[in-house]
Formats: C-alpha cells, structure tokens, sequence
C-alpha cells in the first residue's frame, strides 16, 4: 500500500495568496516541461501528473512570477531517473511539475510504472537542493466531465494523447462513459431550476470540476439556452470551462446567460500567422517551442469596437502587433472578471473560490504529433491539457473541509450512554458520497442511532450522500456499557473528491465507567475542547490507501485519502465529552474541531450560492 503524506494549511484567507519561492532537496523529482527533455514525452507527462495525483502524491507546479515567454523558471542539477544520465545546471523552462523529495518514495513506484509503458516521458531527480515558485500546488485528480455533442472526438484525441481516463478508469472516453454528457442531460428536465443538470447532485451542488466542450453549435444553444444557463451557476463554484472552436461563441454570445469573459460576446477573428504572447506566468500560458494555430470556423475572436474584457488579465496569445480584444487565440479569465489581477499576485483568495474560470480556445481541431518542437499546431492540445489542472478544485484551497467531532460524558455512573457526532463540510465544494461511521468500543453493546444509522459487527454506519459547503448534522447513537472501565471512541467521515477516496477522523473521547479516572488510566474527568483552530488547520495530510476503481486500465489500483484541514473549533469544548491525544484526531486528514455550537454559524461561514427554485 502507497502512502504519501502532503501537510497542507487550508485556510481561506481574505487576501490573496501570491506565489512564493519554495525549496525543494536533494532527491526531488522534477518532470521536465520543456523541448530539450520532454520533446517526445510532452502530452503523457500531463497524463503522469494525473496518475500521480491519482494515487495520492502532491505535485507542485514550479512557474517562476513575472517570466518572459521562454524564460527558465529554475535552474537545477539531476540525474535522469531512466538512464541515469547526469543533467548539471539546466535551465528548466515551460512549468515544470515538481514532487517534493519527502514524496518522492511514494511517486518513484508510479513514475517507473509510467515509463515503461511509456519510455519518452522524461523525469530527473535532483541531484542537490534548488529554489523556485510554485504558483500551483495539486492534490487530487480533478473529475473531468466532456460535452456528447458530436464532436467530443476531439476532447476524446486530447485525453488519449495525454493518456488521461474519465472517472472510471476508462481511457477511451467512450460515448457510454458517465462523465460523457449530452446536451439533454446538461440542461436538466426544468427551465426554472437552474441546477438540475448533470453537473449538479440532486441538491444542486457540482459534482464535476472541469467541463469541456469543442464545437457545440451557436444555433444548438440558442436552441437549448438551459445548457448555457445551467453552465453559469456551474461557474459560481471554483470550477472551469474550456470551449474551443464555435463552442466559445455557443456559450459567450448567448445574450441571455453567456458573457462570461465580455460585455457582449465575440466577432469571429482571422486566424493569425505570429503571435504575441500575455500573463506567461500563468499555469494556462505554459509553452515551450513554436506556437501555430489552426483554423476552422472559429479561428480567433475579436471584440466589437469600444469592449474591453471583463478582466485586466484574460488574453495569454494573440495575433503579434494587434492591441488585445484583436484576433485573440488563447483566452482566460474568471466568470464575470470576479478575481482580477492574478497576473500581479497569482495565488487565490476568498472571492477567488466563489468563482469559476473560463477558457477559450480558437481553432477547430489541434493536433497530437511529437515532438512537439516540429509539430507547432500540438501546442493548442498542450494548452488544453494546462487548463485542465489549473481548476481551484484541485487544489488544496478547493478541496471539501470536512470537521468531525465527537462528544460524549466524561464519566458516568449508569451504563448507557449517548455519543453525539457533528459533521459539517466548511470548504467550497462538495464532499461527495459522504459516509460517517462510528466504530463501537470493544464491550459495548448497540441500542439505538438517530438519523437512520444503521449497526452492523460493532459498526454504525450514515449514508449522507453529497456534504455541499455548509452542509452538516449532529447525529447520536446510545449504546451499554459492559464492565467498568475507560472507554475511548472516534467516528470518521469517508467522501471523495475529485476522483480521489478521502477521510477524516474526529478526536477521541474518554468515558469512565464505575471508575476513578485520574486512577485507572482514564482522563481527569474534566470537559475539554474536541480541537482547536490551529490544530486543525496545520492538520491537512493527504495519505493513500488502495481502492479498487472500475473502468479500464485501473482496477484495483491505489487511489488517494485525505483531506485538507479547517479552521475554526474553538467552540468544539462547549459540546461536553473528553478528548484524548492531541483532540482534533487530525492523523492524516481535515478532522478539526467544531462542535454541534458551531453549526449556528454556518449561514454566515458558508457563503451560500444556492439558489435551487
């Protein structure tokens, strides 16, 4: 069983958070984005990042902050972890991905596995410590959803190439895949409810974080303005949309609930011959080697004369020597330029994450031929496969935060008693197929679980389904004591995100039963807090076990658990009940504090986007 442990602080700050140098030692893994090494290698190492991410292993995307296009973001010495061959003071440019060494025994297995199947994918183990910026760090595999309109062999070429499956495991994408979604499903059986589409669950919260779509038709959507309607409440959760080729002007210039980047939609532009290149710091503007674009019915867009984007910082490629809004080829931005100025701070904030981002993508159809320094036209799938790992949601800042707490009295004279549990989601995004379970301390025996909990061997077990942000619950179950004796119990919430299989774990309480505490190994009897906001916020630890996917390619292979942790919980102690260890049970994932008091505050801590009719 891989284990891979990344701490991750996850606290939504209000200002934001800007790229900053980090330091990498000797024995990290750096996979080379640029031609001299990856020239072969360049779509499948993006398949790599996935499968890392997959499996539970962080990966730091090193952009150095205000590069020129084709500057160096570090300079590192290596070995090639293939050949062995030495690499001294190379200057890596294009975004690399880089695994920290203190990860690197977890990703080595998967990297090997990886080359052999797929030998030109470079990687380089650093052979001594190097600094660089990190503008994004991954720790889950984002669920990637692909329009059925017709021309999803398009995405479905893109992901192959990449090496990339649906949710399942399947690298095919087949039209049967359940992240395949056809205009029907995505607008949902109303007009009036906005969110009963397939992107959302039944309570209208995102179960997808990245959506693509390559031609949908302009005439389709004012056809099926629902689609386009359902995409913008989609888009205010720190999700993603890339549209290419005429799909950009389906879903922009629909009047009635497009203009996601612009005031009023596009003109179709001409396809340019040189290129002028914006926001190079940015996850999206990550190339290495000639740029060409392709043509098609949408090539580039302009703006009508006297529009200007919504944000300062949307074009990343357009035609040389044209101001921007002119023949513009690569594009951008938060829904509603929500977040503006990350090309002066890149990093995310508060408002950042009530946000989606948008990207558009002139040229019909790019290609997949390496090396990529002779093939300038599979540039455009490179810039595809870049924003598929640049969505909030894959990152720590967008993960679900999920706070467990349990209370129970401290000592008690009868034998039955009641453990309460509080289980709340405080991240952005959902906590899908959430499970809370309660293992019963050995000599207890089951009585009763409010909430439809169900006991089975000395487990009780809660379906909650999908947690959305804010949601949560106070469940109890009452069981008998046996003899007397000190009795310690922790529950645990099992969820995904992304496509990765995460937990977290509440504090320990302590029950003496017909005992002195203080003298018979227990606690001193006394309430105490169940976590603390600083507990739980330094305790957000990604950890891996193996759980078996379905699809093909990937059964039985290790997928990731973990979580990012949370603030708040000074309150947690208020709620009775004793707590062992260090209180928060935070060991590897997102469990702090935050008793049933604490749900009182979720209308103002939530920040609620709902609006389900």
């Amino acid at each position: 069983m891989i284990r891979s442990r990344l701490m991750v602080a996850v606290t939504l700050a209000l200002a934001p958070l800007s790229a900053s140098a980090a330091d990498f030692a000797a024995g990290s893994l750096v996979i080379p984005m640029d031609t001299d090494y990856q020239d072969l290698g360049m779509l499948r190492a993006y398949g790599l990042v996935y499968e890392l991410l997959r499996q539970g292993v962080p990966v730091h995307w090193a952009i150095k902050a205000g590069k020129a296009y084709g500057d160096d973001d570090f300079v590192a010495s290596a070995t090639d972890v293939a050949s062995g061959a030495v690499i001294a003071d190379h200057g890596y440019r294009g975004g690399p991905w880089v695994i920290d060494a203190a990860d690197a025994v977890d990703a080595l297995p998967i990297v090997e596995a990886w080359q052999q199947d797929n030998p030109d994918v470079a990687v380089h183990e650093a052979s001594e410590g190097f600094t660089t910026d990190v503008a994004q760090t991954l720790v889950i595999a984002p669920t990637i959803a692909m329009m059925a309109d017709g021309n999803q062999k398009i995405a479905r070429k893109y992901m192959m190439a990449a090496g990339i499956p649906d949710s399942v495991g399947d690298y095919g994408w087949p039209d049967a895949s359940p992240d395949m979604l056809d205009p029907e499903e995505l607008s949902g059986p109303t007009e009036d409810n906005m969110r009963d589409g397939a992107l959302f669950d039944a309570e209208g919260d995102p179960v997808y974080c990245q959506f693509m779509s390559m031609h949908w038709g302009v005439n389709d959507a004012k056809a099926n303005p629902q689609v386009v309607a359902e995409m913008r409440e989609f888009l205010t959760h720190p999700t993603h949309l890339f549209a290419e080729c005429q799909a950009v002007n389906a879903f922009e210039n629909l009047a009635a609930h497009g203009h996601f980047l612009t005031p009023n939609g596009f003109l179709i532009g001409d396809q340019p011959d040189m290129y002028d290149y914006h926001q190079t710091d940015t996850p999206f503007g990550q190339l290495d080697g000639p740029f060409q674009s392709v043509g098609g019915s949408e090539p580039a867009y302009s703006l009508p004369e006297g529009d200007s984007y919504k944000g300062s910082d949307i074009v990343m490629i357009t035609e040389a020597g044209t101001p921007i809004g002119v023949n513009d080829v690569w594009m951008t931005g938060f829904v509603d330029g929500i977040c503006p100025g990350l090309h002066v701070g890149p990093g995310l904030s508060a408002a950042c994450l009530t946000a989606g981002k948008v990207s558009y993508l002139g040229g019909h159809e790019y290609d997949v031929d390496l090396p990529i320094s002779e093939n300038p036209t599979t540039q455009g799938t490179r810039l595809f496969l870049n924003s598929l790992f640049e969505a909030p949601c894959a990152t720590a800042e967008g993960l679900p935060q999920i706070t467990v707490t349990k209370a129970a009295p401290a000592t008690t004279d009868v034998p039955e008693v009641t453990f309460d549990i509080t289980y709340v989601n405080m991240g952005v995004m959902p906590a899908l197929d959430a499970v809370l379970t309660d293992t019963l301390p050995a000599g207890v025996t089951f009585v009763s679980a409010t909430d439809d909990g169900s006991h089975v061997d000395g487990v009780v077990t809660w379906n909650l389904g999908n947690l959305g942000e804010g949601e949560g619950k106070t469940v109890s179950v009452t069981v008998e004591l046996g003899a007397p004796g000190v009795y310690e119990n922790s529950a645990r919430v099992q969820f995904r995100a992304g496509v990765n299989a995460l937990v977290a774990d509440s504090n320990a309480t302590m029950t003496a039963y017909g005992v002195d505490p203080t003298t018979d190994g227990g606690t001193s009897g006394e309430t105490t807090t169940s976590g603390t906001g600083d507990s739980a916020s330094e305790s957000g630890a990604v950890t891996t076990t193996a759980v078996p996917t379905t699809g093909g390619g990937l059964t039985g292979a290790p997928t990731s658990t973990g979580a990012g942790g949370s603030e708040g919980g000074d309150t947690a102690g208020e709620t009775g009940g004793e707590t062992g260890g260090e209180g928060c049970g935070c060991r590897n994932d997102m469990s702090g504090g935050a008793g049933p008091l604490a749900l009182l505050g979720l209308a103002a801590l939530a920040r609620r986007r709902r609006r389900v009719a």
